[in-house]
């Protein structure tokens, strides 16, 4: 890590391996194994899968707004780790929505009256005049080009794909019959240049006049599937750079369709499960289904200041090298459960850390916590804190909240302190939220122990 940064906590997500970066190219494949996924939690749970030292390190983490979660595997998911696949097909336009088989044969453009400028690329509108007889033409608002500028005018206002089609045919007609003509004359005169060689010379010339008089392959000039192809290899080319694409040719100025947005969903890349499911619906921006880290794990923050009571804490630096700093990390829980956190830690070399709270007990999420008075705050404080709180670490409890404090002291100077913590957290998933009628309580078929497990890389100011 070679720039400095801010203080932050990040999330290591378990799909970009399992072991320092530095010691991957050392080790044999036999023991590199032992680091996999699988065995992290039970084997490796006291050794940081990334070296804060490299230069991958921002590439490995990240927070955990950004990060999904698979409740079949019970492990995070980021965005390098999932399976996208499309959910639906529409036109951004009029957002008209395509079906999986009409994407396919309509090119993967919209097949109703969406059309771009082809001089400022702006979105064309059919307009009517009273002249001819076909009044409609497509028409820009912005730079006010207008299709008769190529030969284009339609009979009707809708339908404007299937009359451009045809518009096309009628153009690619003559020109493909002219092409015809010119290949059969070459087959022709070919023909006659073989046939006259063959009544005269000796074996070997024939031979030679025979090979060396073949009928090139025809190759259809209308509709020709490579049109677009050549025509970009054209513009890319290094001596058509200062080339304007707006010429005089009109198959080069005609208006293309606008191409269709998609929907993605996202899969687990281990079971396949889904994580994000958006909508079918153009205009929607719900989803069936958002499997979000931050609405499973708890959300772990540096806080400012706790409460009026307790003084900011500082995390910019810089810090004395060799003196402790006490640095509070708090704890919030998003399930409507009760959770059990477990915090250990393992000293990189260039940090000593000490975690005085190893074990504590997240309360549930409670809707009327979500609106506190400030007022409030330091009755709150000092009704949960105790002094057996006070000895084991934890500093303040409000709501679904736990702060607990740790001890770092750097040991070398360092653009930035990273602390790696190994989180266990633990809850009572309930499967049916159904209770039983008779006792009142969730019966035992219906619920589920969750552990899940994971790293995170705590971020403060610099040492000096």
């Amino acid at each position: 890590m070679t720039d400095a940064l801010p203080p932050t906590v990040l999330y290591h997500c378990p799909c970009t391996g399992a072991m320092r970066h530095s010691d991957a190219s050392n080790e044999p494949a036999e023991k590199r194994s032992k680091y996999s996924v699988d065995t992290m939690q039970s084997s490796q749970s006291q050794r940081p899968p990334v070296d804060s030292h490299s230069a991958l390190f921002p590439l490995r983490v990240s927070t955990l707004e950004n990060l999904y979660y698979c409740d079949d595997c019970s492990s995070l998911r980021c965005t390098r780790c999932v399976v996208e696949e499309p959910a639906g097909y529409h036109c951004p336009n009029c957002l008209f929505e395509v079906n999986t088989t009409s994407v396919r044969s309509e090119k993967n453009s919209c097949a109703r009256n969406c059309f771009q400028c082809p001089v400022c690329t702006h979105v064309l509108s059919v307009v009517e005049s009273s002249e001819g007889e076909r009044p409609f033409s497509l028409s820009c608002t912005l730079c006010c080009w207008n299709s008769r500028e190529i030969g284009w005018e339609f009979e009707k206002a809708t339908g404007i794909s299937a009359q451009i089609e045809r518009l096309r045919a009628a153009e690619d007609a003559p020109r493909e019959y002219s092409a015809l003509l010119d290949y059969w004359r070459t087959v022709q005169r070919v023909s006659a240049a073989s046939t006259a060689a063959a009544g005269a010379g000796s074996f070997k010339q024939r031979l030679a006049v025979s090979n060396t008089s073949v009928v090139p392959e025809y190759r259809t000039v209308a509709g020709s599937s490579d049109t677009e192809q050549v025509r970009v290899a054209e513009l890319m080319a290094l001596e058509n750079a200062d080339y304007v694409p707006y010429t005089s040719d009109p198959r080069r100025n005609e208006p293309q369709r606008i191409r269709l947005h998609m929907k993605l969903a996202r899969r687990c890349c281990s079971c396949h499960h889904i994580l994000i499911k958006p909508m079918p619906k153009a205009q929607a921006t719900q989803f069936k289904i958002q499997l979000m880290a931050a609405n499973f794990l708890p959300t772990i923050t540096l806080p400012s200041r706790l409460s009026l009571k307790y003084p900011p804490q500082s995390l910019e630096g810089p810090f004395a090298v060799g003196r402790a700093l006490p640095v509070i990390l708090r704890f919030a829980n998003p399930l409507y459960t009760e959770m059990k956190v477990g915090v250990s830690t393992c000293s990189p070399g260039d940090v000593r850390v000490e975690v005085i709270s190893k074990q504590f007990t997240l309360p549930p999420y409670t809707e009327p916590w979500e609106y506190d008075d400030d007022e409030d705050d330091d009755s709150s404080s000092d009704l949960h804190n105790s002094s057996s709180d006070q000895r084991a670490g934890i500093v303040d409890r409000h709501g679904n909240r736990v702060a607990i404090q740790l001890s770092v002291t750097p040991l070398v100077p360092a653009p930035n302190l990273v602390v790696p913590l190994y989180i266990t957290c633990s809850h009572i998933d309930d499967i049916d939220g159904e209770k039983d009628r008779s006792s009142s309580a969730v019966s035992k078929s219906s619920s589920r122990a969750v552990t899940d497990s994971f790293w995170i890389y705590v971020i403060l100011g610099s040492a000096q």
